[in-house]
This record gives structure tokens, sequence and C-alpha cells, in this order.
């Protein structure tokens, strides 16, 4: 049914047939009938004021008026979510899945007004989008040839994501444990060097070395010329 109503508005109109002509009749009867619960469908979906303004109209000249009307709007605002979608960049330790979700609702909007992307191109500006620490996950979905829409491919993201968050609080712990043994290892108690013992080194009883004998003949021979001779 409603692919009949779409095709009222974008055909052009029939003309009105002959008297005499009794099918092409039938047939123009029809059509009219079809343009009036056209007309009725549109006009229901309209607020009071453009409802008046459009009451006298058939379904084609309403079409083109309301393009008219808001043709403008929306190149404006095609303008300003195109801005967002293309500007789009994954910073800092931005969350993956909020950061995502707002560029599919970016490019569903552009959908809305004619402009459609199609999946592969608004996965490539996604994944182009994504910060470096993602870079082996776009390697890995490109050569992997991944089959998947716009939301399994943000569910993919949010997995990889966990992933390396785990990942990294692993490396920390392990960090962390390496380095507390490298410096209870490092606290060696100092050890203690010898004193001497009070009252002077004291030498060993015994025989004297030969330095000690030189030195006591070189002590006496010094009394022996200071002093007298003792015989």
């Amino acid at each position: 049914m409603y692919e009949k109503l779409i095709d009222v508005i974008d055909k052009p109109a029939k003309e009105v047939p002959y008297e005499d002509d009794d099918d092409a009749t039938k047939i123009y009867q029809k059509y009219l009938e079809e343009c009036l619960t056209t007309k009725c469908i549109i006009l229901a979906s309209m607020n009071s004021e453009l409802q008046r303004k459009h009451q006298d109209m058939d379904p084609t000249a309403i079409i083109e008026h309301l393009k008219k009307m808001f043709g403008t709007q929306s190149m404006t605002a095609r303008y300003q979510l195109s801005k967002a979608l293309f500007g789009s960049k994954l910073t800092g330790n931005s969350p993956i899945g909020p950061y995502v979700n707002h560029m599919i609702d970016l490019i569903e909007e552009l959908e809305k007004l004619g402009c459609k992307l199609g999946k592969e191109l608004s996965q490539d500006l996604i994944l182009q989008s994504l910060s470096e620490s993602f870079s082996q996950f776009v390697i890995n979905f490109n050569m992997n040839k991944m089959d998947c829409d716009l939301h399994e491919m943000l569910n993919m993201l949010i997995d990889y994501e966990n992933q390396l968050a785990s990942e990294k609080k692993k490396g920390i712990v392990m960090l962390v444990g390496n380095s507390s043994k490298k410096k209870s290892k490092g606290k060696s108690k100092p050890k203690k060097r010898p004193t001497a013992p009070k009252g002077g080194v004291t030498k060993p009883k015994g025989k004297e070395s030969k330095a000690d004998q030189s030195d006591a003949g070189f002590q006496i021979s010094r009394k022996l010329k200071k002093g007298e001779i003792n015989l």
C-alpha cells in the first residue's frame, strides 16, 4: 500500500482521460483515490498551521512546497552533522563506547537527511578517528575483512579496550613486584670494620724480626756516641 502512495508522489500526475474511454476513466478514478489517501496521510503528520497552507494542494505540490520551505534548514543540518562527524577524534583516555555511539548517531542522522555513507565508509570513518592505542585493532579488522554492522564493531572495540586495560593493569603489578624485590635485595646490612684493641697494637712475643733487630742496634749506637763507653 505504501509503495503505491510513494508512486503517487514520485510519478507525474495522470492526465484526465476522454469521457468515452471507460477503461482510462476507471484508472484515473483509482488514481484520484490514491492521491486523496496520500494527501490525508501527509496532512495528518503536520501541525495545524501547515495543514492550513497545504489543504488545497495535491500530494506532489505539497512535497515540492515542503522542500522549498525546509530545504535550507536540511542543508544547514547536513553541514553541521557532517562537520561533527568528519572532525571527530578520540583523544586521551576517553572511553570508546560513548564516543563510537555518538559517531553512529551522526551517521544515522545524515542518512535521515538523504546522505547515505554506506557501511564500509562509515566503518572507515570511525576507525580512522581512533587513537593510536587502537592501531593493532584497525590492522586486524582490515586484514581479516570483518563483516559486521556498526553496532557489532562497537562491541568489538569495547572488548578490545577492556583487554588493553587488563594487560596494562597486569604490567603495572609485575613492575611493582620486580621493583620491590630489587629494593629488598639492596637493603643489606653494612659489614663492621675491625677496630684496633685498646692500648695500641701488641706484638707477639718471640723472635724479633730483622727490622726490629736493626732498629735496636741503631738506637744503641746512638747512645754510645753521645755518652761514655761502658766496658
